[in-house]
């Protein structure tokens, strides 16, 4: 899957190692699930370059061709790093409520609406008293761009061919007075909860971070969305 969240703006992005962090506070996630009202989100992307004149060229040309209205991505600099140069980016999304779907394709029509990536909170759906965090991708549109980069002259000179290894990190800071429990696995598995095992909880004024690993990540790239954990609301 080469893309999103933005790892999203990721999938077209020229780099050959995409990585993405996107900062949540815990009382934006029970006020969004609670009141309905979209809160914003930005997510920090890192591409490592072949050399810091080919971030910025090739890095503006993905930015134009991925930016949209309601989901920007800007190129906020290149510098020398690595074997070549690091580029940083921002990408403006939101965090919304859904009730989901009955199928991948209305699912990501209600979530995303059009754009191009967004997070949603959600009803886990199996156990009462969880609430997922989850990502969306609006996939085609990113192919649709990637392929525009692939066939620009600059890329083909450059021998681009639209590989991006990436990551997807969500930094969770629980600014609540009382402790935040997440479920990081698969709640559903063997029909029982999770051993404790499974269970990162971030006490007040607390701070962790949870990345999708390659498995989930592969499956981002399929359907277009994943849970990216379930938080605990009893």
């Amino acid at each position: 899957m080469a893309g999103l969240v933005a790892g999203v703006a990721a999938i077209a992005l020229t780099g050959c190692q995409i990585d993405t962090s996107t900062p949540m506070r815990v009382s934006e996630i029970l006020s969004v699930a609670q009141s309905g009202a979209p809160v914003p989100v930005v997510t920090a992307l890192t591409g490592t370059f072949v050399t810091a004149p080919w971030c910025q060229d090739e890095g503006t040309m993905a930015v134009e061709n991925i930016s949209t209205q309601n989901v920007p991505l800007k190129l906020m600099g290149c510098a020398p790093g690595g074997n070549g140069a690091v580029g940083t980016f921002q990408l403006a999304t939101n965090l919304i409520r859904t009730d989901g779907g009955q199928s991948n394709d209305v699912i990501l029509t209600n979530v995303l609406e059009g754009d191009t990536a967004r997070f949603a909170v959600f009803p886990h759906g199996k156990h009462n008293g969880l609430l997922s965090v989850g990502l969306f991708l609006n996939l085609p549109q990113l192919q649709a761009a990637q392929q525009k980069l692939i066939a620009m002259p600059v890329f083909k000179r450059g021998g681009y061919d639209g590989t991006v290894n990436f990551s997807f990190s969500i930094d969770i800071l629980n600014d609540t007075d009382k402790p935040a429990k997440f479920y990081i696995a698969d709640v559903s598995a063997g029909g029982d909860l999770p051993s404790d095992e499974a269970i990162m909880t971030i006490p007040p004024g607390g701070q962790d971070t949870v990345t999708l690993d390659a498995q989930t990540q592969a499956k981002l790239g399929t359907q277009g969305w994943v849970n990216f954990m379930s938080m605990m609301t009893k």
